[in-house]
């Protein structure tokens, strides 16, 4: 038994950026098209089964599936506000990760023989509620309408000077000032978010006895 570990489209995607080429999965940018052929050669090789891997049956995959969705899930804690890296690990076999993960692996590492994907694109919910075949695989749900759930972008707030819940009230006229005796020019700055994507790390390598 070995340990596959969760960190929170196809992999040899790649988008032009720029004119250079930028890898859609892992956001390695090339200017050379030779350089980016390398790169997808090795994403190529890493999705080809190796000769130590078995074809499991469908129904083996399948409860391979569950049992990692299960795993991720029992680290979803109600009330939980915890926004940094979350490891996960899972044993299974080599095969067994293949099985799940084939056509999705980032990277294979002959010397140690690990697997790694990695998924931080805006479509990683999609492509892994596809894997793991369940859409919910990221969302527990606990009484009274609450759920925690794995975030793929962490909304940052520039903060503001001014406070929100007073711009939400109602002014008052009399309080404001006279323009004609104040003449200077004033400005609110606005609250804005930015999308801060989360890369998750799959990775399957072997117990060390």
């Amino acid at each position: 038994m070995t340990d596959s570990i969760i960190k929170t489209t196809p992999l040899t995607s790649i988008l032009p950026c720029n004119n250079k080429l930028e890898c859609k999965i892992c956001g390695k940018i090339y200017k050379r098209p030779l350089a980016l052929i390398k790169h997808k050669k090795i994403i190529q090789d890493a999705n080809v089964i190796k000769p130590m891997v078995y074809i499991l049956p469908e129904r083996a995959i399948e409860e391979t599936r569950q049992a990692l969705v299960y795993h991720i899930k029992e680290k979803l804690k109600q009330h939980s506000r915890h926004v940094e890296n979350v490891n996960i690990t899972f044993s299974c076999t080599e095969s067994q990760f293949f099985g799940v993960f084939k056509g999705y692996i980032y990277d294979y590492y002959p010397k140690s023989g690990n697997y790694k994907c990695i998924f931080k694109s805006v479509n990683s919910y999609s492509i892994l509620s596809h894997i793991l075949g369940d859409e919910n695989w990221r969302v527990k749900y606990f009484p009274q309408y609450q759920k925690t759930f794995v975030l793929f972008h962490q909304t940052l707030s520039i903060p503001s000077d001014s406070d929100p819940l007073q711009e939400l009230q109602e002014s008052d006229p009399l309080l404001k000032p006279d323009p004609l005796q104040d003449q200077k020019l004033t400005c609110t700055r606005k609250i804005t978010r930015k999308l801060k994507p989360i890369q998750i790390i799959i990775g399957w390598k072997k117990k060390v006895d």
